[in-house]
């Protein structure tokens, strides 16, 4: 994007100098030059326009707030380009996976059988990729479709929902909900994904044959969900990276497990709309716990 699309054109200079002489002090550009390089030199200068000259022609002035209007559209265009990107590349991929499951049911040789197993982990691998960038991607703003819920039996249909995933581990997940009800208004589909988000981690990052201790209990009026593991923990100097988009704390799990790095990002996104709080502990080499406060 040029100066030249945001010119405020037909300005008399005299005039312009009349009202604002500080302005003939400002770095000049040219119409060639882009908004953002316009923006950096905006900020260099503390100002928030700056006169655009076509040689030794004065042309029009471009005002930062201009500048912003443009950025603003062009992001919204942008997030919806990307979210229909994603919508596109899902058909695909689920009518891949299906085809590969076909191949799979009728394929006889090991080695033929080992190679379709493995697409079809690729597969599932970059389905989970997208869904958790569409999810990542949801408007912030857009209002969530809420619904009086219970949360401990909630939670509770959360962990049962993960139990298969732990016992492909030979994982154990033990719970100890609280039996005093908690009527929260929550859109469940999201909320479930994100409390899921958590507990696959703890698998993902659990030992064979260890355990997952799932608990909740009343704090200051709010229910403190908490997930335990005894798995590799998180180094300390990643740590601060949990909950970023694409964060460099994303490992493979204990199985060999594949992560987006995009998981935790829309957990917390999802919990702090639905007014909670997600915080975890966590020793290299000995576990995490991971706290939801709602």
């Amino acid at each position: 994007m040029k100066i030249n699309d945001l010119l405020e054109r037909n300005l008399n200079p005299a005039t312009l100098t009349q009202e604002a002489p500080e302005i003939t002090h400002l770095p000049h550009v040219k119409p060639q030059q882009t908004i953002i390089e316009a923006y950096h030199l905006m900020k260099a200068h503390n100002t928030d326009s700056l006169r655009v000259y076509d040689g030794q022609k004065f042309i029009g002035i471009v005002t930062l707030s201009k500048i912003m209007d443009r950025l603003v559209k062009i992001v919204g265009e942008n997030k919806q380009n990307y979210q229909r990107a994603i919508h596109d590349l899902r058909n695909p991929l689920f009518n891949l996976q299906g085809l590969v499951n076909l191949l799979i049911e009728t394929t006889e040789t090991q080695e033929n059988l080992d190679l379709l197993h493995l697409c079809n982990l690729s597969c599932k691998h970059g389905r989970d990729i997208l869904e958790d960038l569409l999810y990542v991607e949801i408007d912030e703003n857009k209002p969530l479709s809420l619904v009086q819920t219970e949360l401990n039996y909630f939670y509770g249909q959360c962990v049962k929902e993960q139990i298969g995933l732990a016992l492909l581990k030979d994982i154990k997940i033990i719970t100890e909900l609280s039996t005093e009800p908690v009527i929260r208004s929550i859109d469940r589909s999201h909320l479930k994904r994100a409390v899921q988000n958590v507990i696959s981690n703890a698998v993902k990052f659990s030992y064979p044959q260890s355990v997952v201790k799932i608990s909740s209990k009343i704090e200051d009026e709010k229910l403190i969900l908490k997930i335990v593991d005894a798995g590799v923990g998180i180094p300390e100097h990643l740590q601060p990276e949990v909950f970023n988009k694409f964060t460099k704390a994303q490992r493979p799990g204990t199985g060999g497990e594949a992560s987006t790095g995009l998981g935790l990002c829309f957990s917390r996104q999802c919990i702090e709309q639905h007014n909670g709080a997600i915080y975890f502990k966590s020793t290299e080499g000995k576990g995490t716990k991971f706290y939801i406060a709602m």
